[in-house]
């Protein structure tokens, strides 16, 4: 039987690690064409050196593989389908990094795991390469670029973060410089947030003190005297290396300093005490206005920042103008005298704002220092409709209240971001959308009620509030993004109303209070990581109308009992229930086609299943650690069992396979050390025998009499008997 691409991938690499250069010769000549030559090649890179990367190469082996979502499934990579254009890199495995994601912070290593080690087959361990070795590998790679679709572009972005000086060095030697995507991507100018911004992000975040130095003085030389991009989430990786007055320096020097709230920052370096720092600040002028230099010292004062405190009186000392600015106070405090409260004088010294194209007003920042805030319906003749980023990170050491008009209609993005004393707010039932991040990390906020008119809550609304108990969300919200309630450890239950059309992935994400939920019909799809390791989750109800449960969506829901998959589920993704340790019930009523990798995995208390007839493929690892299985039938429309499909399951006695299963995984039967019959009802092929029953000892076999598996017991001298 002609062997598959992926069994001819998965030989390949099993020959660059155990075999000789003459031996993977041979091997390879005998496979013919491999179209996922790219792991063997990139592994030969990391562990085996120059002459076995030369061999393969001479055999027809390249970095190039197909960019099919067949391919991303099959090998479990990125293939240019997902994650915007994202390419797991093979030869990235020549990096001098170790680990796996998410430890290392690398979309490109999807499929990958950067060992430092590799056990082969005699017992014996391959190394990763010495420096020397990679070096004559690189130039090699690089004299061959476009035969093996080599792209060394990106192997120096990936080698400047991880300080790896041999292929930096030889890289640069060779005049590569960083790709063009990612200089769009770090560089200022027009941007919208995609995957390599964020990968560029947990990048950063990393590094520590002289590495971040070193490592973004050389990107900075990659953007031919660009400035760097500044976010608040760069601010955010970067701010635990501001101690140092040369990294702060570094930091204004090469970011847009225009997109910066100065406050923010100079308030960051008096809690991390960073006193060196605000020499640098001194000279960029940040402390000119005599009233953000006398906020910056109550602040310090507060804080009980004193080193930081005494700075900033001397530097008052040194530079105010007492007399002028006492005059300038005086001017101020008789217009205040002689104005209403609600005057427009009055508003612009407590609030920015923006005009905006229908000519209602968007709040843009609040300036007061008050616990008790109401934000005005009307600022003059215009309407407050949108409150921006006007309270976001506003430092608050008591409990916050804040009042917003009826005239909102829209919560904007970063609104209410990482406030701490915020522990209840209104929201106006007129507010129709919430922004991404509006209420993040409000780890205070106990209750908020969504009103109906909510159409739409942005990506990561209400993440990290860990103090939230109860959300209900409106039947008028048809789309919830991703992350919106991430992380709300104290989340005890959600109602979800009929007519919510869309979750977004992570959209309840170790929630590890959350107890029950209910999916209505109006939800075509539970999206990936939708109830990640939310650990407390004992019943889920799914109504009929679902159609798909994504990736991940259930996994380490460790308490979850039993479910019921309605009948319109006609997908379930991999590992949709893995590591649900106490789930003993399962009835799955959907049309399910495929059973995704690892989707049952790590299920110790489920003892039965029935696995539903429409079923054609099993993958890999489906059952994996489901010690308590005793039997299983394979109904007859499979044809395709992946490997390690059954691996571990210590108490698993019988096994019926139906129908005319044409692949079976290696290992599938792996450490089932109570399994003592196989009854198989159609023919089978010998190869596919001989990887599983002699691997079973007290293995007896159930078959059709004069079938080829009968005559291949009979011949193998395995016990058989006829059905």
């Amino acid at each position: 039987m002609e062997l598959t691409q992926e069994e001819k991938a998965a030989l390949l690499q099993r020959a660059v690690i155990n075999s000789s250069v003459e031996e993977l010769t041979k091997i390879y000549g005998e496979l013919g064409f491999v179209e996922m030559s790219a792991p063997a090649l990139g592994l030969a890179c990391r562990f085996r050196g120059l002459d076995v990367v030369k061999c393969l190469v001479k055999e027809g082996a390249s970095f190039d593989f197909p960019s099919t979502e067949e391919v991303e499934e099959t090998y479990h990579c990125y293939a240019g389908t997902k994650k915007g254009d994202y390419r797991t890199n093979y030869s990235v495995y020549l990096l001098k990094a170790f680990g796996k994601r998410p430890s290392l912070p690398l979309y490109c290593l999807t499929g990958m795991v950067m060992e430092q080690q590799m056990a082969r087959e005699d017992g014996s361990l391959l190394t990763f390469l010495p420096d020397g070795e990679r070096a004559d590998v690189l130039k090699y790679l690089l004299d061959n670029r476009e035969k093996i679709a080599f792209h060394p572009e990106e192997l120096l972005y990936y080698a400047i973060f991880y300080r790896d000086t041999v292929l930096v060095n030889e890289l640069k030697r060779q005049q590569v410089r960083i790709p063009e995507k990612r200089v769009a991507v770090i560089a200022d100018g027009a941007f919208s947030p995609n995957r390599y911004w964020d990968e560029y992000i947990d990048l950063t975040r990393q590094l520590t003190g002289g590495d971040y130095l070193e490592v973004m003085q050389q990107l900075a030389l990659e953007l031919d005297g660009k400035l760097f991009r500044y976010t608040e989430g760069i601010l955010d990786a970067t701010k635990k290396q501001f101690c140092g007055e040369m990294i702060f320096a570094f930091f204004l020097a090469h970011f847009n300093q225009e997109k910066m709230n100065k406050s923010a920052i100079m308030r960051g370096l008096i809690d991390v005490e960073a006193a060196e720092a605000f020499q640098v600040v001194e000279c960029e002028g940040w402390l000119a206005a005599p009233r953000k230099r006398d906020e910056m010292i109550a602040y310090a004062s507060e804080k009980g920042k004193t080193e930081i405190l005494a700075w900033l009186l001397d530097y008052k000392n040194r530079t105010a103008d007492f007399a002028a600015e006492q005059e300038k106070a005086d001017r101020k405090l008789m217009q205040e005298l002689n104005c209403a409260p609600d005057s427009v004088l009055a508003l612009k010294k407590l609030w920015s704002y923006q005009k905006q194209e229908d000519g209602t007003l968007l709040i843009t920042n609040y300036k007061g220092t008050g616990v008790e805030v109401t934000v005005p319906e009307r600022i003059g003749r215009s309407v407050v409709t949108t409150v921006g980023s006007a309270f976001s990170g506003m430092p608050v050491d008591q409990k916050l209240k804040i009042n917003l008009p009826e005239t909102l209609r829209c919560i904007g993005d970063c609104a209410f971001h990482r406030i701490e004393g915020l522990e209840e707010i209104r929201i106006p039932d007129g507010v129709e959308s919430i922004g991404h991040f509006a209420f993040y990390e409000c780890d205070q906020l106990q209750n908020i009620i969504i009103p109906d008119h909510v159409k739409e809550i942005g990506d990561h609304a209400f993440q990290g509030c860990s103090s939230l108990v109860h959300i209900t969300i409106p039947a008028q919200t048809k789309s919830i993004g991703m992350s919106v309630f991430e992380g709300c450890s104290s989340l005890e239950s959600a109602a979800i109303s009929e007519g919510v059309k869309k979750l977004g992935s992570r959209v309840f994400w170790k929630c590890s209070s959350l107890k029950s939920v209910t999916i209505p019909s109006t939800v075509e799809r539970i999206s990936p990581d939708a109830f990640f390791m939310c650990s407390q989750l004992v019943e889920v109800k799914l109504c009929e109308g679902v159609r798909g449960i994504g990736r991940d969506a259930f996994e380490g829901c460790v308490l979850l009992t039993d479910i019921t998959i309605p009948r319109s589920v006609e997908e379930i993704g991999a590992y949709a229930f893995a590591d649900c340790q106490a789930l003993a019930e399962l009835d799955i009523r959907g049309r399910i086609r495929e059973l995704g990798e690892s989707v049952f995995s790590e299920c110790s208390a489920l003892t039965e299943f029935m696995i539903p007839k429409t079923v054609e493929k099993i993958g890999d690892y489906a059952f994996s650690g489901c010690a308590s299985l005793k039997s299983i039938t394979i109904p007859a429309a499979v044809t395709e069992i992946g490997k390690g499909v059954f691996a571990g399951c210590s108490n698993l006695e019988e096994v019926c396979i139906c129908g005319e299963v044409k692949k079976l995984g290696a290992e599938a039967f792996v450490n089932c050390t109570n399994l003592r019959m196989i009854r198989i009802r159609e023919s089978i092929p010998n190869r596919i025998l001989g990887e599983t029953f002699e691997q079973q000892k007290g293995l007896t076999v159930s078959c059709p009499k004069g079938s080829r598996t009968e005559a291949y017991c009979k011949k193998k001298g395995i016990s058989c008997i006829i059905n």
